[in-house]
């Protein structure tokens, strides 16, 4: 099937270097136009980055085009295999991004930017960021990213690598203003399709009509206009349940009727998905159901790729309304309609807006009602979705851009402390500020270890808040002595090496006691869980059901076993990886070659910063010959040559190494206690080496990169290519006689013209930290090389030992 012509204008755009922002209705081909830039570069090797990390606000975003495209991966027929990987919280299948074509979430790409990546340690988290800097770029459903903590950092984020990489951000239901003024903003192309060439796309020829209704969503509601197909979405989950209990009574025994919110337990939301996607999906002869009926919140807002003839909806903000609308009358030829009911009211007769309780949701909803009713009966098409969300979002959007205007440089400093000081807690500012509690329900609390050994339900502490009164009178009438309780963790004091965390149990007394609970443990005569209705808080439990202990996962090894090399074998190896492909033997899959995999981003960074072409594929090889260099200090050859006379005796075979043998790794196998032991006995005879290679190479270093920017951002790569927040102290220095020697042997084979060691520092006194000489975050032209070289540095680095077994 040929493209669009908004999927070719995309495509030339994004195959130009450009980058663009794209709003298009659902089911238009958003993601086809996304990926056909990279599909095609991939097949015919075109000048385009060899990786794409797709972003989505929403797990089951990522899982669901997962699935499709690593699907499709196999029959493209690829001369070159493409690796489709996912990386999320639930499945953290690609912790490294070292995947071709990787669905993620918008969090983890923010996390890895940032250098606090959610799935590795600290200790690693520069090694990612460099992946970010070198893959084409996708964000979807922009309109769902946090308008306080993802966005602008996205913004940031797009901004630092404008005309670096290409970047499309994509969707629905943004205001044009807001499209507008964002592609303004990141110098990228705005592409919003026009009413006329949203109707000649076939998925957009159906018919789906919006009615607005003045009475509450009501079970008989809702059986009422039923046909085959009918999806019911609440704003709460506590009024879900309440709307499934209204209609179950009513319905027939041939009306299968179900319901999906976020409190369930993760097989029973898996199953439920399962039969939504099946009964509710665009293939009819897969129905097994005569007739079904879904009761949902949002989490069927988006990413579940299902059509109805009738959806009902309370109201809520029309980028919402337009959202779940997408779920009826979904593909081409159908025909639906789309209900959107007053809200319930409170105890004081006001509407009960929530989630959205702020004065500006608040006033978007009640705008998003006024537009909705003068188009009430009216087919609800693309051009009236754009003119309903231009109509009822501009001031809120006026207001959100203002913010994002006051805030840009406020938001840079906040990233440019992050990545520096690697602060974890800044994730609430810059990423996702989630304000909800883990809830287990257990009669006993105090007898539990490890609360967080129990699958537990995200709940939001408003929520907690709101139906704490209510539990507690229904304590009271039960008789029970306590609501809910919380655990603190506190370290045992013990004179082990890792002392062991205990947790202390205590009842919550009030509301005041839930603002620094993280995990709650609630009495189960006070609630209670069922496959249909999932956790329902309030409702009397017989007490004996509990939140079931999540199934353990074997935590793999970070690396294989070190093997014995010299210095030059670590360095000869660690070119192999980065100028041929690599096996990596324990995925099963093959690497494109580091330096191919950043070419073109450090073409067009070499361009930016007026930097010679080949300055950072030189950069890197230099970087090989020298992180190490600490190592080679006579201090530390002695212990390499001690360890490997001790660890000979532990395995019981010969593994020592002759006098002249300068080491760059020991055999040692991190999982063997017996080494692990041996470890710590010579520990202290071992020199640190990271800030040690700096220190002695500086010198030399700014002497064959020739640019202070770039020379900073080497040193820090050599200093923090360990640990991603060192900060550069190091100790003394005194080179091996042969070093010399062995550097120029290095230098020589990897091609370096006129090699020489003069300018190495051979012998240093202890120093003071060399802070003052590594990239500093703020210039663009110190840490954009910093995390790109960072990665190829650690990369192959790692990569390398797999070369030696």
């Amino acid at each position: 099937m040929g493209l669009y012509p908004f999927q070719k204008q995309v495509c030339e755009l994004l195959s130009a270097g450009r980058s663009a922002i794209l709003q298009a209705p659902t089911g238009a081909g958003k993601t086809r136009a996304a990926l056909y830039p990279f599909l095609r570069a991939w097949e015919y090797e075109g000048d385009f980055p060899l990786k794409c990390i797709y972003s989505v606000p929403l797990r089951v975003l990522a899982n669901q085009f997962w699935a499709e495209y690593e699907g499709r991966a196999r029959n493209f027929g690829f001369v070159r295999p493409l690796d489709v990987t996912i990386q999320t919280g639930d499945r953290p299948e690609d912790p490294k991004l070292e995947g071709n074509l990787i669905f993620t979430t918008v969090d983890q790409t923010l996390s890895n930017f940032l250098n606090i990546p959610y799935a590795l340690s600290l200790s690693q988290g520069n090694l990612n960021a460099g992946a970010i800097l070198s893959s084409y770029l996708i964000f979807d459903e922009l309109h769902l990213f946090d308008p306080e903590t993802a966005l602008p950092t996205t913004l940031h984020l797009l901004r630092l690598l404008s005309g670096v990489i290409p970047v499309l951000v994509m969707t629905a239901t943004l205001s044009e203003e807001m499209v507008l003024a964002l592609a303004k903003e990141l110098s990228a192309e705005p592409l919003v399709l026009s009413p006329e060439e949203a109707a000649a796309i076939p998925s957009q020829q159906k018919t789906r009509r919006m009615h607005i209704v003045e009475t509450g969503l009501t079970g008989r509601t809702v059986l009422e206009k039923h046909q085959q197909r009918s999806v019911a979405i609440c704003n709460t989950v506590a009024r879900a349940q309440a709307l499934f209990a209204d209609l179950r009574p009513l319905v027939d025994p041939n009306v299968e009727v179900r319901l999906l919110h976020s409190r369930f337990l993760r097989t029973d939301r898996d199953n439920t998905e399962a039969w939504l996607q099946r009964e509710f999906g665009k293939d009819k002869t897969a129905y097994t159901a005569q007739s079904a009926i879904l009761i949902a919140t949002q989490v069927v807002e988006v990413g579940l790729d299902i059509t109805s003839q009738a959806l009902h909806t309370e109201l809520a903000p029309a980028a919402s309304v337009v959202q779940r609308a997408g779920r009826c009358a979904r593909y081409q030829g159908e025909d639906g309609d789309v209900y959107v009911y007053r809200l319930p009211v409170d105890s004081r007769g006001q509407p009960d807006y929530a989630p959205y309780n702020t004065r500006i949701q608040e006033e978007v909803c009640n705008t998003t009602w006024d537009a909705l009713a003068r188009r009430s009966g009216e087919v609800f098409s693309f051009g009236v979705e754009l003119a309903v969300v231009n109509e009822a979002h501009h001031e809120a959007d006026q207001q959100l851009l203002d913010r994002l205007k006051a805030n840009r440089f406020a938001v840079a400093d906040r990233i440019a402390q992050t990545i520096d000081a690697q602060a974890r807690g800044a994730a609430t500012e810059l990423i996702r500020d989630v304000d909800s509690r883990t809830v287990i329900i257990h009669p006993d609390p105090k007898s539990i270890d490890n609360p967080w050994a129990y699958e537990g339900f995200g709940i939001f502490r408003g929520s907690l808040f709101g139906n704490y009164k209510e539990l507690a009178q229904l304590a009271d009438a039960l008789g029970e002595d306590w609501v809910m309780m919380t655990a603190e963790p506190v370290q045992e004091e013990e004179e082990a090496v890792r002392a062991r965390t205990v947790y202390h149990w205590q009842c919550i007394a009030s509301k005041d006691d839930l603002v620094g609970a993280l995990i709650v443990a609630i009495n189960p005569r006070l609630a209670s869980y069922t496959r249909e209705y999932g956790l329902w808080l309030g409702v009397s439990g017989d007490g004996a059901w509990l939140s079931p202990r999540q199934e353990r996962i074997k935590r793999q090894r970070d690396f294989a076993p070190y093997q014995r090399e010299t210095f030059q074998e670590h360095i000869a190896r660690m070119m192999r990886v980065y100028e041929h492909r690599f096996f990596d033997r324990t995925k099963g899959k093959e690497r494109p070659p580091l330096a191919e995999e950043v070419t073109y981003v450090a073409r067009r960074m070499e361009r930016r910063f007026t930097w010679p072409q080949g300055t950072l594929d030189r950069g890197a090889r230099l970087l090989f010959a020298m992180h190490d260099l600490g190592k080679l200090d006579v201090r530390w050859q002695a212990w390499a040559h001690r360890w490997q006379a001790e660890v000979s005796t532990l395995r019981g075979e010969d593994l020592t190494i002759p006098d002249d043998y300068l080491a760059a790794h020991t055999d040692y196998d991190e999982q063997n206690e017996a080494e692990q032991s041996l470890n710590r006995k010579l520990q202290r005879m071992k020199p640190n080496h990271a800030a040690e290679s700096a220190a002695a190479a500086m010198d030399w270093l700014l002497d064959h990169v020739g640019d202070q920017a770039l020379a900073r951002a080497a040193l820090t790569a050599i200093v923090r290519h360990h640990s991603a927040g060192a900060g550069g102290q190091h100790g003394p220095f005194r080179a091996h006689p042969a070093v010399a020697t062995a550097l120029t042997e290095v230098l020589t084979d990897m091609g370096v013209e006129a090699p020489n060691a003069a300018g190495i520092r051979w012998e240093l006194p202890e120093g003071e930290a060399l802070s003052r000489r590594l990239m500093r975050p703020k210039r663009e032209a110190e840490l954009l090389p910093y995390l790109l070289l960072a990665r190829v540095l650690r990369l192959a680095d790692q990569r390398s030992q797999d070369l030696t077994r």
